[in-house]
């Protein structure tokens, strides 16, 4: 019972974890660059207003590894209400065969 708990509080705070710095990720801003760019034909021009390619590229890794922590969370939230399920359906099976005066055992 114990472990099932401690599974399902370690899934749920992982999960928040993920949602709270999603959300932070989502609504912050992107700063802006100017980016500079040779064509062959026209030759340099000035790009200006472009969101930065670092900041995109991080955010996209820590959105990639939000999504795994989140997935994570949900699976060990999903292991323990397995394990408190089936820890509820082994005592009342047992509690049904004292019941009928039968001596369960668990195999």
């Amino acid at each position: 019972m114990k472990l099932a708990l401690a599974l399902i509080g370690a899934g749920a705070a992982l999960v928040a974890f993920a949602l709270a710095n999603a959300l932070y990720l989502y609504f912050s801003a992107v700063p802006k660059t100017a980016l500079n760019v040779t064509a062959p034909l026209i030759g340099q021009v000035k790009i200006s207003g472009v969101p930065d390619p670092y900041h995109v590229g991080v955010g996209v890794l820590r959105g990639v590894l939000l999504l795994a922590i989140g997935l994570i969370g949900g699976k060990l939230i999903d292991t323990g209400l397995a394990e408190l399920r089936e820890r509820r359906r082994e005592e009342a099976l047992r509690r049904y065969y004292e019941q009928y005066g039968y001596q369960y055992q668990q195999y």
